[in-house]
C-alpha cells in the first residue's frame, strides 16, 4: 500500500468570520475553508483513497488564545474554558470540521495533532477529548513534537524563550486554587496586548517583522503607533511590578529581552540544524514563523518549514507588500528508498471564488 504524510500549520482558526452581533469578528485569522476542504478531498480520491494517508496538524491548528473579549481573567484558563473555546471553534467553522471529520474516518487516513503557542489548550485531555469527539475519530496527540523514519516534526516555539512551555510545568494553581494552563509570557502579550490593538487593526498580526511596522508607523502613522507603543512599554511594566507567575523569568533586562523577541520574525534555520545533527535523522520540519523555506544542507540533510496559508503582510524588501502561499509538506516513500519530502503549495481543483476579509 502507497504510503503518505502531509504536514500543515499556523492556521490560527477562530471563532469564524461574523461574531453574534453580525459585525466582522477581528480576531479571527482564517476564512480560507472552502481551499481547505478542497484539498482534504482530494487526498481521499484517486491513488489517495487506497493509500494509508497521515495529515500531521503541526502547531497553531486551533487559535484557542484568540476567541473572545471581555474575559475577566483571560489568561486563567482553565479546563472547563478550554473546551468551551474549542466548541466555539468547531461551532464557527462547521463545515471545515466536518470535512476533517470525513478526512479521519476514510479508510487509512488520520490525523496527528502537535501542540503549537496559539492552541495551549490542547493540552487539556478534555480538549483533546472533545476533539475527538467532533471527528468521531481518535487523533494521535504526541505532545510538542514527532518524529518517525528519520524526520522530525515540530511547530518550533519551543526555541523562542517568549514562547516556550515548561513540559514539567504545563498546569499551575491561580489563586483561587483552581488548575489553569501555564502559559509562557508570548502568549500573555497576545491575550493582553495583541487582542486590544486588532479590534483597530485586524490585520496587525499578519505584519512581519512587527518592529519594524511600529516603527515606521512613529512617522507615517503616529496616531495608532505611539499609543500601541505606549501599551506596550505599560504591558511591560504592569507584569514586572505585579510579582505574579511571570516574575520567575527575572530582572527587568531579561524581561525587556522576551518582549523585544516577540517583535522580530524567528529564525528557526539554527535550531533545525542542531536537531540534524543528531544521530539517525536527515529530515526536520517545522512551523511557527509564517516563513515557508526549504533548505538542504549538503546531500543528506533538509529543513522545511510549513509557512501559513493566511496573508502576510511583508515590509522586508525580498518580499515587500501581502503575500498569500497556501503551502504544506508533501511526503511519501518511494520503494525501497527513504522517505522523501517536498514543499508544495495547494492551488485547489476548481473552485472559482471565496469570500474575504480586508
Amino acid at each position: 500500500m502507497d504510503r503518505y504524510k502531509l504536514v500543515i500549520s499556523d492556521f490560527h482558526i477562530g471563532t469564524g468570520q461574523l461574531m453574534e452581533d453580525g459585525e466582522v469578528n477581528p480576531l479571527e485569522a482564517f476564512i480560507f475553508d472552502g481551499r481547505f476542504i478542497s484539498f482534504l478531498e482530494y487526498y481521499m480520491s484517486d491513488d489517495f483513497k487506497r493509500a494509508e494517508v497521515e495529515l500531521i496538524l503541526n502547531g497553531d491548528f486551533l487559535n484557542t488564545l484568540q476567541v473572545q473579549y471581555g474575559e475577566e481573567t483571560p489568561t486563567e484558563v482553565t479546563e472547563a474554558e478550554a473546551v468551551g473555546k474549542a466548541r466555539a471553534i468547531f461551532a464557527g467553522h462547521a463545515e471545515l470540521f466536518e470535512a476533517l471529520k470525513k478526512f479521519a474516518a476514510a479508510p487509512h487516513h488520520r490525523l496527528t495533532y502537535i501542540v503549537g503557542n496559539h492552541d495551549p489548550a490542547i493540552l487539556w485531555p478534555a480538549v483533546r477529548q472533545e476533539f475527538n469527539n467532533r471527528l468521531e475519530a481518535e487523533v494521535h496527540y504526541p505532545g510538542f513534537s514527532y518524529s518517525f523514519d528519520g524526520i522530525w516534526v515540530e511547530h518550533g516555539q519551543q526555541y523562542t524563550a517568549a514562547n516556550r512551555f515548561d513540559p514539567g510545568r504545563l498546569f499551575i494553581k491561580d489563586q483561587r486554587g483552581d488548575v489553569i494552563l501555564n502559559l509562557p509570557w508570548g502568549s500573555v502579550w497576545v491575550i493582553e496586548y495583541l487582542n486590544a490593538i486588532k479590534k483597530e487593526k485586524p490585520w496587525i498580526d499578519r505584519v512581519q517583522p512587527f518592529s519594524r511596522y511600529l516603527l515606521l508607523g512613529l512617522f507615517f502613522n503616529p496616531v495608532f503607533a505611539l499609543p500601541a507603543l505606549i501599551r506596550l512599554v505599560a504591558f511591560f511594566i504592569r507584569h514586572q511590578l505585579s510579582g505574579g507567575r511571570w516574575k520567575q523569568w527575572g530582572e527587568v533586562k531579561r524581561t525587556w529581552g522576551l518582549l523585544t523577541e516577540l517583535s522580530i520574525i524567528p529564525a528557526l534555520e539554527k535550531e533545525a540544524r542542531k536537531i540534524l545533527a543528531r544521530p539517525g535523522y536527515h529530515t526536520v520540519i517545522l512551523g511557527h514563523n509564517h516563513q515557508p523555506a526549504f533548505r538542504r544542507f549538503g546531500k543528506e540533510k533538509l529543513y522545511v518549514n510549513t509557512g501559513t496559508w493566511n496573508d502576510i503582510i511583508h515590509l522586508d524588501i525580498p518580499n515587500l507588500g501581502r503575500t498569500r502561499r497556501m503551502t504544506y509538506v508533501f511526503i511519501d516513500y518511494p520503494e525501497k528508498r527513504r522517505p522523501r519530502t517536498r514543499l508544495k503549495i495547494w492551488k485547489g481543483t476548481h473552485q472559482t471564488e471565496e469570500n474575504v476579509i480586508f
